[in-house]
């Protein structure tokens, strides 16, 4: 007995020294390894597994695009998984501080630093993982570390010391496991700058050494997408098949096949006919149905490869009138029905609709949404035009009729909008009926064959059956009865009781409210330009019209026949117009374009006509019209290619090519474009003073460009914002005075005193502050004043001292000039302040208190 108890305490002392996190003997270790494994590290783990299937879960696969290598971590995502993040530290850290012996202190070391990675604390996750490399005590524990702390300085996007880290780790011996996550960092990090190759080449080594739990059907599409991206259909169609082969969720595997058919080599007519058996497939796939609106988008981008427009366009619409079609996908269908009606077909009504529908349904953040948004907004422009030339011709022949014939005419075209509205609406009706029988189809699992109706021979035999037992009988109710018209009478009665106001009486002759129709004809009437100004006022606007679709044709649709037609339409109609000189000018240089010998009597005309214009000097000696077209020719693809740089807010390329362009090539009409354009990237990139001064400047020295009237527009919405902002924010001027001063006169702008007194301040400081090199310029303030100012002077002291000077020696002798002048001192930083406002009698309060009486 005491043998026992003896054994009994023994075992109970063993255990106890072994729960000692200081001792390292053989028990302690084996007690702290297992304890902090299947403990702590074990249920920390398991936190981290929660958050990144809340990550996983909340991702946002946009097919579209080549997909994410990892799920986006955002605040919001964060916070609701708050709770994990900081079960994950408490967990781990009691495995860090209770079992510090064990082998599991790095690895939860690396738990700690995902849970501040997955926080959005990327400054200790960062440190955390630099901790491990340093103190850890297992290469492979160091180098998880190192890989985790790559893809945290790709996410808080410390680029340089990402690719430190990635080229230290390329001198390490790495196990399986790390080497596999290294490339999928390191593709991750590309993925961030944008380098596709790099990218691909480190997801193409990541591959391999994936399994299912590591999303591989994800990574496998991933690259078959890139591959595709970069024109490599054959290698893409081999990863497509991949992905499929690894078994993915079902929409993954789906837009797998998806692709498949769209980088299928169609060489030969069985090859196309084999892509449409497999889209037919899809679409006969119940799994499909909420997918269909996308498999219908493809089948219109296959037949947009084999050249079928038609067949394209039915497919495009398909996809439109699937039921539930979310909306980016109908914005995308809506858009590639835009395209074909405006590159292929110039139906450019039509096509304006399909991008009026295409800019409401598609998210700003897709690609080349601003392009988009622009063709839209000239088709919108355009058949805007189209529509007043057609409404305002209608009312001036309106205008020429009697009474009786324009009442009558109303009529009839009330008569037809109705129509066209009863048409458009059944329209409609039939497409949602369709609809719902598709879906009705997809969801009980009734085959158009295997349905009565959708089976067209049994159909045929039903009819034949009818007319065999009934005769012909129109389509009508109660068409078994032979006698309709008491029952007709019911119905009529029932109706006018249940519906007030729908008898004859309330109602118009198409069922339509009278009081409608004779509102509409009203308005109508009202509309109708009976008097000579009115008629004018209409007259005005067609020919403005006819000269905006000439430029349009010419300029934004690249149509010369339609724009020539435009234009010698306005020369015809409107044999006055201002817009003449220029639309010679423009007819001139068409018909040269196209080698038609017309263009010499348009020559002729305007030289004649016109002989001091700008349009005609550009084509009065035929050396210098070449020139001169030449330049401008040259000066347009210019302006074309900055454009485009100052688009994508590439500034400084965009100046680059404008200056290349007005130093390198001779003055032309278009050279007020280039120089407006640069003005336009100093308003986007420098002060809006500055902004404002060239602006200004423009309008003055280019007073005969057709584009003047656009830039005072810009100058006056600049103006007004800066003044709004002036109003909201009050003038506030800044009490520190130890940087650069200026010395500024303001004076009248009407009085013309701009130069004689430039000239006398610079007579004055050559005389008397030579050895200072001051400097005078001078700037317009505003509608009513224009300044003089002197700079720079090195503080307070030397500014203060030259103002109290000229104050003494009047240099410009004020009293007879017959202006109200306005004479301070101020900082660089307050001289910003003070042009944003514009308000003299605000600075000198300022100035009366900061230097004459605190000087």
């Amino acid at each position: 007995m005491r043998f026992s108890e003896l054994f009994i305490f023994f075992i109970a002392g063993l255990f106890l020294s072994a729960c000692s996190a200081e001792r390292k003997n053989v028990i302690s270790k084996t007690y702290h390894n297992t304890t902090a494994r299947y403990n702590a590290y074990f249920y920390a783990k398991e936190s981290i597994r929660e958050i990144e299937k809340i990550l996983e879960d909340n991702r946002d696969n946009d097919y579209d695009r080549i997909l994410k290598i990892y799920p986006k971590v955002d605040s919001a995502l964060a916070e609701s998984y708050k709770e994990q993040t900081e079960e994950v530290i408490k967990k781990a850290s009691i495995a860090i501080e209770r079992h510090k012996n064990s082998r599991w202190v790095d690895d939860s070391y690396i738990l700690v630093g995902l849970a501040r990675y997955y926080s959005l604390d990327f400054v200790n996750a960062i440190e955390t993982f630099k901790y491990v490399n340093i103190k850890g005590e297992s290469d492979d524990e160091r180098h998880r570390a190192l890989i985790h702390l790559l893809r945290t300085f790709t996410e808080y996007e410390e680029y340089n010391n990402a690719v430190n880290v990635s080229d230290f780790l390329k001198k390490e011996d790495l196990n399986r496991s790390n080497e596999k996550y290294l490339h999928l960092n390191r593709a991750y990090y590309y993925e961030q700058i944008g380098n596709l190759d790099k990218e691909l080449e480190n997801l193409v080594k990541a591959a391999p050494l994936l399994k299912k739990k590591d999303g591989k059907g994800r990574i496998y599409f991933i690259i078959g997408q890139i591959y595709q991206k970069l024109g490599f259909g054959a290698e893409a169609f081999n990863y497509y098949k991949k992905c499929i082969a690894s078994n993915p969720a079902y929409e993954l595997d789906f837009y797998a096949r998806l692709n498949m058919a769209q980088v299928a080599e169609i060489g030969k007519t069985k090859d196309v006919r084999a892509t449409r058996r497999l889209f037919e497939k899809l679409l006969s796939d119940k799994k499909n149905r909420e997918f269909k609106d996308r498999i219908y988008y493809e089948m219109g981008e296959f037949e947009m490869k084999q050249n079928n427009l038609d067949k394209a366009i039915e497919h495009y619409k398909a996809s439109l009138l699937e039921p539930g079609s979310k909306p980016r996908q109908k914005g995308q269908s809506y858009l590639k029905l835009g395209i074909i009606y405006y590159d292929s077909l110039s139906k450019y009504e039509l096509a304006k609709a399909y991008y009026d529908s295409t800019v409401t349904s598609l998210p700003e953040d897709y690609e080349n949404y601003d392009k988009i948004k622009a063709r839209q907004e000239i088709l919108a422009d355009f058949v805007e035009q189209l529509n007043t030339i057609q409404e305002q011709d209608s009312l001036l022949a309106l205008a020429q009729l009697d009474s009786v014939e324009i009442r009558e005419t109303i009529d009839r075209i009330l008569e037809e909008e109705a129509l066209q509205k009863r048409l458009a609406e059944q329209k409609i009706r039939k497409q949602e009926r369709r609809a719902r029988a598709s879906a009705f189809n997809d969801a009980t699992g009734i085959s158009s064959v295997g349905w009565y109706f959708g089976n067209a021979s049994a159909v045929a035999l039903g009819q034949s059956e009818f007319k065999r037992i009934w005769g012909d009988r129109p389509l009508e109710d109660n068409w078994r009865r032979s006698d309709k018209e008491s029952i007709q009478k019911e119905e009529q009665q029932t109706e006018s009781t249940a519906t007030p106001g729908s008898g004859p009486v309330a109602s118009g002759e198409n069922g339509a409210p009278a009081e409608n129709a004779t509102s509409a004809a009203d308005v109508m009437f009202s509309q109708i330009p009976f008097t000579e100004e009115a008629q004018q006022a209409a007259l005005n606007l067609i020919e403005n019209a006819l000269y905006k679709i000439g430029n349009i044709y010419k300029y934004n649709l690249e149509e010369n026949e339609n724009a020539i037609e435009a234009f010698e339409s306005l020369l015809n109609r409107f044999p006055d117009t201002e817009y003449e000189p220029e639309v010679l000018y423009q007819l001139y240089l068409i018909y040269k374009d196209l080698n038609d010998e017309k263009y010499h009597a348009y020559e002729s005309l305007l030289v004649e006509k016109y002989p001091n214009s700008t349009y005609a000097k550009l084509v009065i000696n035929p050396n210098y019209t070449e020139e001169s077209t030449a330049s401008n020719e040259l000066l347009k693809k210019l302006y074309k290619k900055a454009y485009k740089a100052f688009e994508e807010e590439q500034y400084d390329s965009a100046l680059l090519i404008l200056d290349s362009g007005l130093k390198d090539y001779p003055e032309t009409v278009f050279s007020p474009r280039l120089r407006l354009l640069q003005i336009l990237i100093t308003g986007k990139t420098d002060d809006i003073n500055l902004y404002q001064y060239q602006l200004t400047e423009f309008v003055e020295k280019n007073p005969d460009a057709d584009i003047t009237p656009y830039a005072s527009e810009l100058l006056e919405s600049s103006r007004s914002y800066q003044e709004r902002q002036r109003r909201i924010i009050g003038t506030e001027y800044i009490k520190y005075f130890e940087e650069n001063h200026y010395f500024v006169l303001i004076f009248e702008a009407d009085k013309k005193l701009i130069d004689d007194i430039s000239r006398k301040i610079e007579g004055y400081n050559n005389e008397n502050f030579k050895e200072q090199n001051l400097r005078t310029s001078s700037l317009i303030l505003n509608d009513k004043y224009v300044m003089v100012m002197v700079q720079d002077f090195e503080d307070k002291a030397s500014a203060f001292g030259y103002y109290k000077k000229y104050m003494d020696a009047d240099p410009i002798t004020e009293n007879g000039l017959n202006s109200k002048f306005f004479k301070f001192v101020l900082t660089k930083s307050n001289f910003n302040i003070f042009y944003d406002s514009k308000d003299p009698e605000s600075y000198l309060k300022f100035f009366e208190k900061n230097y004459t009486n605190g000087s």
